[in-house]
């Protein structure tokens, strides 16, 4: 079952260098296995049921059956509706009725049922309905969090959008050693030159 700790994927950007995002919600880390609305064919990491079937597998265990051709569309449509939904509610806008229509299909579905550990019969492996209706799930939970929890990197030149999940909601980038460092280093450069010329 996909838990808030679960989050986070590996990026590369165009300058090549890779990197961790934890967005905070396995539903937008799915959105990021495509271009999230922008139309970079770039960035689609999930281009056959094969792959589909990678990704669920790091976070829930290996789909039973593999996807075929219509889980395959129905997690690429559950996707758009997921991204299109982040952009909006991290500007504040409404959602689409069409997107809250595909997300509530879906989390209407059987999810991965919950397994505690430490008994004597293993989890039965999920199905990708199963897991396509848990990302659903958390897609909701996204969606109906706390006003300004769903929010973009502070940073101008970047627009990742991340589920603040910290105590306090102070979050402003999408990461301490990417958009928060360099605005550390600039806020340190600009000190430092006005201390010479004061």
């Amino acid at each position: 079952m996909s838990d808030r700790h679960q989050t986070g994927q590996w990026l590369v950007p165009s300058d090549g260098h890779r990197w961790f995002f934890d967005s905070g919600a396995i539903s937008l880390d799915f959105g990021y296995t495509g271009d999230f609305g922008y139309g970079i064919d770039a960035w689609e990491s999930l281009r056959s049921p094969a792959d589909l079937d990678a990704w669920l597998t790091d976070r829930f265990g290996p789909p039973r059956p593999a996807s075929g051709a219509s889980d395959y569309a129905g997690a690429r449509q559950l996707r758009a509706a997921i991204t299109s939904s982040a952009r909006r509610v991290s500007s504040g806008r409404a959602l689409r009725v069409t997107d809250i229509d595909t997300i509530n299909r879906w989390a209407a579905r059987p999810a991965v049922p919950p397994h505690l550990p430490g008994g004597t019969r293993a989890p039965s492996p999920a199905s990708p309905e199963q897991m396509l209706a848990s990302i659903a799930h958390d897609a909701i939970r996204t969606f109906t969090a706390p006003p300004g929890r769903v929010r973009e990197c502070a940073a101008d030149d970047c627009h990742l959008i991340f589920l603040d999940t910290s105590r306090p909601g102070s979050r402003r980038w999408c990461s301490m050693r990417r958009c928060g460092g360099r605005a550390k280093a600039r806020t340190h450069y600009a000190r430092a030159i006005q201390g010479e010329h004061s």
